[in-house]
């Protein structure tokens, strides 16, 4: 984010603050209990968001590499994406053309040749089959024949987009759209990852999003977390797209009161969090990111979801030090939104199966739940979003 795109968001947060304001919808908005229980909208949801459109799988810098991968499932289709030789990605259908095992799981990096573990059959890094075995097996078939299913797969601003079916397309400019400068002066391709861990929790994906959309429960559930560090209840929301942005200033922000606006840095005295639709955060927490990404279970896992949270820091650390003070932020974010949050969550959703109400009240002052909905029911209903 530029400087004079952080001093007019700052100008804007600091008049909040003095006129104890945040952003406001015109309206309140009333949101289907049944958008968390009803399979029929899950099926809807799975078809027109997890199947039809790029989905983000993680931070280019995590592949530096020729020969570095990384495989992911969480969206019920295995993908691989692998650095080629030339500096570019290359994203398969993570299935050997043989008997279909797995070819490569977690992620790490491969010297130039994938081998299924199960027969031996080996691919290229640009997923061309280079042997079939066992020799003299397969007459009349050649390795031009059986390549991987290849994936569409874009890198842009240090993100990693893969269409999970194939033939799909991915159109760079909409990924992000007005987002993409911003995104892009952050510089995440430069980012270290420190730590990912992956949870399954019963209740529905989009109340992992939810979670994040608005922080006046700050000053409730978070008492012993993180209330000491922002300002809850205030909250500068903006929609971009589907996608969105919501800025929840830390206490210190007001030390910018004093000082000239030259001076001003948005990015250390506020967590901002960017919703990429339609299943992704990026939180950025003053001096490092968070990546979430959630998913359904499954087909038939209404109230049950995946849930992958990883840490990404500006350089690796080289010393005891550094990593203690990673392995603190890793542990204060379980602590509140896994510890907390989802411990509500779970709460949340009995309460939803319980059918004791036909809608969810989000009050004007919860925007970036109106927009987040609204946009999910724009997208399942006729296939496509709102720009």
């Amino acid at each position: 984010m530029d400087h004079p795109t952080q001093i007019l968001l700052l100008k804007s947060l600091l008049t909040m603050i003095e006129q104890r304001q945040t952003s406001m919808a015109d309206a309140i908005y009333l949101n289907p209990v049944k958008s968390y229980t009803c399979l029929e909208q899950l099926q809807r949801e799975q078809l027109h968001l997890f199947d039809s459109r790029p989905l983000m799988m993680g931070l280019g810098s995590q592949l530096p590499g020729p020969g570095d991968y990384l495989t992911d499932d969480l969206s019920g289709v295995p993908v691989l994406v692998v650095r080629d030789n030339d500096g570019s990605l290359n994203a398969f259908i993570n299935v050997c053309r043989h008997r279909g095992a797995r070819l490569l799981e977690g992620a790490g990096n491969i010297a130039g040749v994938m081998t299924c573990p199960y027969h031996g059959w080996a691919y290229g890094l640009d997923g061309r089959l280079q042997r079939l075995n066992p020799p003299g097996s397969f007459d009349g078939l050649s390795c031009a024949e059986r390549s991987l299913v290849r994936l569409s797969v874009v890198e842009q601003h240090g993100l990693i987009w893969v269409h999970p079916s194939p033939g799909g397309l991915i159109n760079a400019a909409e990924i992000l759209g007005p987002l993409a400068n911003e995104i892009r002066d952050f510089g995440f391709q430069h980012y270290s990852h420190y730590e990912t861990r992956r949870l399954r929790r019963r209740f529905n994906w989009k109340v992992v999003i939810d979670t994040f959309l608005e922080n006046w429960h700050f000053s409730t559930l978070h008492r012993q977390t993180v209330l000491p560090i922002f300002m809850p209840g205030l909250s500068h929301f903006e929609g971009c797209g589907a996608n969105l942005r919501l800025i929840m200033p830390r206490r210190s922000i007001v030390e910018l009161f004093d000082q000239p606006e030259e001076q001003w840095d948005l990015l250390r005295h506020s967590a901002i969090i960017y919703v990429l639709f339609p299943n992704t955060l990026l939180v950025w927490q003053g001096d490092h990111l968070e990546v979430w990404r959630v998913f359904p279970a499954g087909p038939d896992r209404v109230d049950q979801c995946l849930i992958e949270v990883s840490l990404h820091v500006p350089t690796a650390p080289t010393s005891a030090k550094e990593k203690a003070y990673w392995d603190k932020n890793m542990t204060l974010l379980m602590e509140t939104v896994d510890g907390e949050d989802f411990r509500i969550a779970r709460l949340l959703q009995k309460g939803y199966l319980s059918r004791v109400q036909k809608y969810l009240t989000y009050g004007k002052n919860e925007r970036a739940l109106h927009h987040f909905h609204h946009a999910i029911q724009t997208a399942i209903n006729v296939g496509t979003v709102d720009a």
